[in-house]
């Protein structure tokens, strides 16, 4: 691994943790964010104290931990030789959902996740993984 790593194009990962986070803003946003608010039970009162807070320090952890899940798909696929687009979609897929979607769920039993809180945010993995590993396998 420790090869993998040294070898890995730093300005890819970069450039694929941003997008890998904007898909994050989507998910939560556009497509499931009243769903996910629902679920949350995140209320108006609680998004304008959070913005009186200031969000700056969410979306900069939210990207560290993005960076850092990517530098982790980019050295299991550089390990592994994946290089061609759809293969590198599909690993991307199966660590997000045979690895982080399934710890996502276990997790959710134990703090009593909704069904449908827990496929929001499985579903955001996988999606986000599979366009990463997509992304890393053909930007060489």
């Amino acid at each position: 691994m420790y090869h993998a790593l040294t070898h890995l194009n730093y300005l890819a990962v970069l450039v694929t943790a941003v997008a890998g986070f904007m898909i994050g803003w989507l998910w939560y946003s556009v497509l499931f964010g009243n769903a996910w608010k629902v679920e949350m039970k995140i209320t108006e009162e609680k998004m304008k104290e959070c913005a009186e807070q200031g969000m700056a320090k969410f979306f900069i952890q939210g990207f560290v931990y993005t960076l850092l899940s990517t530098v982790g798909l980019a050295v299991l696929m550089r390990a592994h030789g994946t290089t061609d687009c759809l293969k590198g979609a599909e690993l991307g897929a199966f660590v997000g959902l045979l690895l982080v979607g399934v710890r996502l769920l276990n997790s959710g039993v134990w703090e009593r996740r909704t069904f449908k809180l827990s496929a929001i945010n499985v579903g955001h993995e996988v999606v986000m993984f599979a366009v990463q590993g997509a992304i890393l396998a053909v930007w060489r």
